[in-house]
């Protein structure tokens, strides 16, 4: 009896013994570094493919190199059929055949970005989604300018192209309605369209973060004035209404262009944005700062000098012409207009 006992337990234990050495060979071997993946590499599961069907794709991309195995662990540890989710994934070198698995069953999907840079047109943001690689469908012929969000989009494999439109569509409204709520009652900026106009206008004027709110203030004075905003980059977007850069500076003939953008021949705001303004300049615009500037030139340094009266601005502008006409191998400007401090004739 004792034998019997003694060779059912040693039985016993070969069999827990080896079914352990099993299990701890498995999770050796499927959380090892895989060496045989020895670069960085994205791998993108289609709809409706199965376990097989990835396995024999992740070895024919020379991402595992024995698939049999693969799949028999897979089942193993996942069920006999478990369900792979279908998108792009991000695979990097040396990965083990568990974190493979484990990113595929549970989703972990690489996600792609495209950027709208503050101050891009609408036309030009459409270009930029038509060469997103991994969306799918086709951009619309065209979008209200200054509708878009400019942000950062992260999106997926198979994503629509019409679908990451929307979303930036949805980022402005959203931001310009939380923004309008806050707003300061006094500005002459009656409606959110007419405060996305002028956001458009300082996006353009500035690229700096530190300048924006001194551009809006000196906007947001000529409009209570009632003085024209004259804006050098409405005469530009007159002339390619976004859909190209103006390849010359600007002439002072330009100013005769009877364009409703043109805002040295208007009174007033344009009649839509001229790009799609970021928060920065939303903000400057709904809340802006209080100063007394009435004009701004650019100083040749990549800023602007700001002045409260036409005779300092043009002082202003005499000191940039010189500081241009010094530099070497520079292009002789003279594209910068002086102002008029001109009201509108009274309605009386």
């Amino acid at each position: 009896m004792k034998d019997k006992f003694f060779k059912a337990c040693a039985t016993v234990s070969i069999a827990v013994f080896s079914y352990l050495a099993i299990i701890i060979f498995i999770i050796i071997y499927f959380n090892a570094p895989n060496s045989y993946h020895h670069k960085d590499k994205r791998f993108i599961i289609e709809s409706g493919m199965t376990l097989r069907e990835v396995v024999d794709k992740l070895y024919n991309e020379k991402i595992i190199k024995s698939p049999t195995t693969f799949l028999y662990i897979s089942q193993l540890i996942k069920g006999i059929d478990p369900k792979v989710r279908y998108g792009e994934y991000f695979f990097e070198k040396n990965i083990s055949y568990y974190k493979i698995l484990h990113k595929m069953t549970r989703g972990n999907v690489f996600f792609r970005k495209v950027t709208i840079a503050e101050g891009l047109s609408s036309k030009s943001a459409l270009v930029a989604i038509e060469k997103a690689v991994g969306l799918i469908g086709q951009v619309p012929e065209s979008i209200k300018e200054g509708s878009l969000l400019p942000e950062t989009y992260f999106y997926s494999y198979n994503d629509t192209k019409v679908g990451i439109i929307k979303r930036m569509q949805d980022s402005m409204s959203k931001a310009i309605d939380e923004m309008w709520e806050l707003r300061d009652q006094s500005i002459p900026v009656k409606t959110k369209e007419q405060a996305v106009i002028l956001a458009s206008i300082v996006e353009k004027e500035t690229g700096l973060d530190s300048e924006r709110d001194k551009v809006a203030s000196v906007f947001i004075n000529r409009l209570n004035k009632g003085m024209k905003l004259q804006s050098d980059p409405t005469i530009i977007y007159s002339f390619t209404m976004g859909d190209k850069k103006l390849e010359r500076t600007i002439r002072m003939s330009d100013i005769q262009n009877n364009s409703p953008y043109n805002t040295y021949h208007v009174y007033g705001l344009p009649p839509s944005p001229i790009c799609n303004p970021g928060i920065a300049s939303l903000r400057a615009v709904l809340n802006p700062i209080k100063t007394e500037y009435l004009f701004f030139v650019a100083s040749g340094k990549g800023d602007h000098i700001f002045s409260s009266t036409l005779q300092e601005h043009n002082f202003n502008v005499g000191r940039y012409r010189s500081f241009m006409k010094a530099k070497q191998n520079e292009q002789a400007t003279g594209d910068i207009l002086d102002k008029e401090e001109t009201p509108p004739p009274s309605s009386e």
